[in-house]
């Protein structure tokens, strides 16, 4: 059996392999990072409006929710229906200045990628999300929709600030103590992203640091009770924590089990640079061709 005219060249031959070579590599790779039909946690979404009121506590497949975690998906989402309209009104009022330019974008962005975690943790959870700001937002909104100039920069950094402190603190507070999954991821972002807001407000160069408030030292621990018996303590944890022992679950594959740690290219980093490694070594063989040719005319030449 012959091999077709273009591939018994040896350069061309290797530029073929190589490409099959690559193809393989780069398709195991999407199919790798493709989330899979068949999670191994079905998702089962409950009605809106499951999720508890008040100090109940409901069972969820990615942990208890309690009335702390209830109240931070409605923080974060009202925060978002005042932040982002702040940095429309930014950008529209300040268009001269960069640096309100620059804070206003952080804003929209930040709270449009806030926004799509907490309507999908919602759903997810159950649990019905405000649709307005707060009183108190809205008049923060409407302190910037009647200031101008370098007062509006002023009002728009130094409200933006203050409230970005608190959720700050506030989402801290909720990522170390939470027993559900999706509090935890979603008050992950929650700092990443207001840490982001907290830098650029304060770029602006408008920010009164002295206006902030400050921050109180933690409280002394209560001291340890030495009568107690070794196994009262776990059983007193055990009470005030009736929930304790439910592993949460996130089906493989979705927005919620993705990070920053698994690398530019999700889990597939390997075999991205596997195929960039056959790509090297075919350029590599097919120049080694090349010269091995020109080699050989000169020596048919004398």
């Amino acid at each position: 059996m012959r091999l077709p005219l273009d591939l018994a060249k040896p350069t061309r031959l290797m530029v073929a392999l190589a490409g099959c070579a690559l193809a393989v590599l780069l398709n195991t790779g999407s199919a790798a990072g493709q989330p899979s039909t068949t999670p191994s946690t079905p998702i089962s979404t409950p009605p809106p409006g499951s999720s508890g009121t008040g100090d109940e506590v409901v069972q969820t497949q990615w942990g208890p929710l309690g009335p702390a975690d209830r109240d931070f998906l409605n923080r974060v989402k009202q925060a978002g229906l005042w932040e982002k309209p702040a940095g429309e009104k930014g950008r529209a009022k300040r268009p001269d200045q960069p640096k309100i330019l620059e804070a206003s974008k952080h804003l929209i962005e930040g709270h449009t990628l806030l926004d799509n975690v907490v309507n999908r943790a919602g759903v997810l959870l159950g649990h019905t999300l405000p649709t307005e700001a707060s009183d108190e937002q809205k008049g923060w909104l409407a302190e910037m929709d009647a200031a101008t100039g370098d007062e509006f920069d002023a009002v728009f950094a130094n409200r933006l600030r203050a409230a970005h402190g608190k959720v700050y603190a506030y989402a801290a507070q909720i990522r170390a103590g939470t027993k559900n999954e999706l509090v935890r991821i979603l008050s992950t972002q929650a700092m990443i992203t207001v840490f982001d807001h907290m830098k650029v407000l304060e770029d602006t160069g408008r920010v009164d640091f002295a206006g902030l408030e400050s921050p109180a030292p933690l409280a002394p621990p209560p001291p340890a009770d030495d009568n107690a018996a070794p196994g009262d303590q776990a059983a007193g944890d055990q009470s005030t924590n009736p929930t304790d022992g439910v592993i949460p679950t996130v089906p493989e594959g979705t927005r919620f089990t993705r990070t920053a740690e698994q690398g530019v290219f999700g889990e597939n980093n390997g075999v991205f640079f596997g195929a960039i490694a056959v790509l090297a070594l075919a350029l590599v063989g097919m120049r080694f061709i090349s010269r091995s040719k020109k080699s050989r005319r000169k020596s048919r030449s004398f």
